[in-house]
């Protein structure tokens, strides 16, 4: 897979010190103080020989603290499996996140699938404030064949408190993000499910022994294991999936959908995902 994050990472000379800053810094404050220091004289060397407008220099920054966020977080990668994408596809968007989602705390990147194309969210999750602030790339973010200097990089930021309306409005300027937006909505309400699977797997195969202490190792051996694997170079991806969903759908499927399960109290009202399915057929002598 290519991941958004190793874009960030082979493209940005920069972002090796961005890593170590956000992982060193004892608050995220003085992190983004650093790293923002850091940009800036990378900028500003730069600016010397390339020119660079207002607009890149804004997004380098965000893109930066959004990496090292990522980074100081334990660098979480959410993947929908293709069942799951493909069944999100025949679903309508939601209109509201639940008021108590069960999602991860911190920093996380969503990988997100559309018309055979692959964006990303940087998402951080504040559960005590009851806030998710996102950061949304396009399929085409930092391609290996052209410099980052070069680009002018396409990247949305947004806050979302919930349970707020998430839906897109649907205007000119979000053209072009909407579909990415909708599907992003939709990952993340996806992962709020109880029936939801994750399964951890690497993007580089772990010898028989890691492997086995992974799954059955005490919790300080795993977090150093893992740590030691993230070292290394390789990349952790938690695999969504739920069991029962087809390989393919029919050309006739009625849309999935979302609806509210009232709980004991306002707080405990539940999101509950209805997955889409073939619609019947009849034939006609």
């Amino acid at each position: 897979m290519d991941f958004h994050s190793s874009r960030y990472q082979a493209s940005r000379p920069w972002a090796k010190r961005i890593a170590q800053v956000f992982q060193q810094a004892t608050s995220v404050s003085q992190a983004c103080s650093e790293a923002a220091s850091i940009v800036q004289r990378e900028l500003e060397q730069a600016a010397s020989r390339h020119p660079l407008n207002d607009t890149q220099r804004e997004t380098e920054f965000v893109l930066a603290e959004a990496y090292g966020q990522f980074v100081r977080d334990g660098r979480r990668i959410y993947a929908l499996a293709p069942t799951l994408q493909a069944a999100l596809a025949h679903t309508r968007a939601p209109a509201a996140l639940p008021a108590q989602p069960a999602l991860p705390d911190g920093s996380f990147m969503l990988q997100l699938a559309h018309c055979g194309q692959h964006g990303a969210a940087v998402v951080s999750h504040d559960a005590a404030a009851k806030r998710l602030d996102m950061l949304l790339l396009l399929p085409d973010f930092a391609p290996a064949d052209a410099p980052w200097f070069a680009r002018m990089e396409a990247a949305l930021t947004l806050g979302v408190n919930y349970p707020e309306s998430v839906q897109v409005p649907d205007t000119a300027a979000l053209a072009n993000w909407r579909p990415w937006l909708q599907t992003a909505f939709g990952s993340l309400a996806l992962l709020t499910q109880p029936r939801l699977q994750l399964d951890s797997s690497w993007l580089q195969p772990l010898p028989a022994a890691t492997s086995a202490l992974l799954a059955a190792g005490g919790p300080k051996e795993r977090q150093k294991l893992r740590a030691e694997q993230l070292k290394n170079g390789n990349q952790e991806v938690l695999l969504a999936s739920m069991p029962g969903l087809p390989a393919s759908w029919p050309q006739a499927v009625r849309a999935g959908y979302w609806r509210s399960q009232a709980g004991k109290s306002a707080t405990a009202e539940k999101l509950v995902w209805v997955a889409p399915r073939a619609e019947a057929t009849t034939e006609t002598a």
